[in-house]
């Protein structure tokens, strides 16, 4: 059940005027239906402004035509004089902790209110003092004016928006003319640099735990010839000349390792062609799946380009992020941890972090995964695990 102070705190904030925050002064209603004092609706509402927005709802009122209320102004007269008195009810007022008495200056220097007491002090003696009633109505002058000048700037800021709009619609044409124009002209490719810092320590780190990794024949696409130490690989079969995307990897020659990881970190690292796409990565032992974690090549417009690619149960479509230009004559590190499902790439030479996937867990053995393209040939184009 609500408490007789507290309806009566009810009934007092809702004769209270939205603009100037006080008691309703000579209330006006307008087209919405809201009421505000007519001095505060006349500073906000200039005759030579646009529309007015309402503070309370912001619904557009176009007419001036306010109207008197005048029993909301009797209610927030009676609302007034129930505010309690802080001379008579000091226990509900503010009071200085040093003296223990009700704060009735307001101290110029400090901006704070005092009491008697403290204003005839030393500290604060030399200060000029104001009733703390008429500092708190200069305040709300203050407000006031602060308030229609932000209403007056809303409103600019409205009107420009109206006028670009307008000025905008006549201008279409010409709009639509330029923008055919720039449609129209070529794109000029370009490459990327990027200036990569090595991160000191991280390489020696993962050098510790490189392993020895090894090719499997048992698992070589057709057209892939293997070198006798099982460490490189090459495509010799037929040629294609466009790439078949059909299914994952398709326009690749794939090969595993024969090395497969359950748990633990691992590292290896692979040297790769120049003259042809590649793919390196790991991926599950089962031939069934079609889950893969790799760094491959693509070219476009002339550049050989860079991009981690990955298929996972987890992922709601296949992740793939572009990263920078390929650059010759690269060694890839591949780094595993099983147990914190992380899967990264490192430039060898440069000793920087190329790409690291987002953590992801793993419930399957695992093995290196190289591919080479089936694509026309020119050269030798081998890949090699390096010792």
């Amino acid at each position: 059940m609500v408490s007789y102070a507290e309806g009566i705190r009810d009934f007092q904030k809702e004769l209270i005027c939205s603009i100037c925050m006080e008691y309703f002064t000579n209330p006006v209603s307008i087209e919405c239906g809201h009421s505000f004092c007519h001095g505060c609706l006349l500073r906000s509402w200039p005759g030579d402004s646009p529309p007015f927005f309402c503070p309370e709802c912001r619904s557009v009122n176009s007419r001036r035509d306010f109207k008197a209320n005048v029993r909301l102004g009797k209610l927030a007269v009676i609302a007034k004089k129930l505010r309690p008195d802080c001379s008579q009810y000091s226990e509900g007022c503010a009071k200085c902790e040093v003296h223990q008495k009700v704060n009735k200056l307001f101290c110029e220097e400090d901006q704070r209110p005092v009491c008697v007491s403290c204003s005839q002090s030393q500290k604060h003696e030399a200060h000029r003092h104001h009733c703390i009633d008429e500092a708190a109505e200069d305040f709300r002058d203050r407000l006031r004016g602060t308030v229609t000048d932000l209403w007056r700037k809303t409103e600019d800021v409205v009107q420009q928006i109206s006028n670009e709009k307008i000025k905008f619609a006549q201008d279409m044409k010409g709009v639509l003319n330029r923008n055919k124009s720039v449609l129209q002209k070529e794109i000029k490719t370009f490459g990327i640099h990027m200036a990569v810092r090595p991160i000191p320590g991280l390489m020696e780190h993962i050098f510790s735990l490189k392993v020895d990794i090894t090719l499997d024949c048992n698992t070589a696409d057709p057209g892939l010839i293997i070198s006798e130490d099982l460490k490189s690989v090459r495509y010799g079969g037929v040629q294609e000349e466009a790439p078949n995307n059909s299914g994952r990897l398709r326009d690749f020659a794939q090969v595993l390792g024969t090395q497969s990881f359950i748990s633990g970190r691992y590292y290896w690292e692979v040297e790769v062609p120049n003259n042809t796409m590649w793919c390196v990565g790991i991926c599950p032992e089962s031939k069934e799946s079609q889950d893969f974690f790799v760094l491959r090549t693509v070219r476009s417009h002339n550049f050989c380009y860079l991009y981690v690619m990955a298929q996972h149960n987890l992922y709601s479509k296949v992740h793939t992020k572009y990263r920078q230009v390929s650059m010759p004559n690269l060694m890839v590190g591949i780094f595993l941890d099983y147990e914190r499902g992380e899967v990264s790439f490192y430039h060898v030479k440069n000793r920087y972090l190329i790409y690291t996937f987002p953590a992801t867990a793993f419930s399957r053995p695992l093995v290196p995964f190289f591919c080479l393209s089936k694509k026309v040939l020119t050269d030798d184009c081998s890949l090699t695990i390096c010792p």
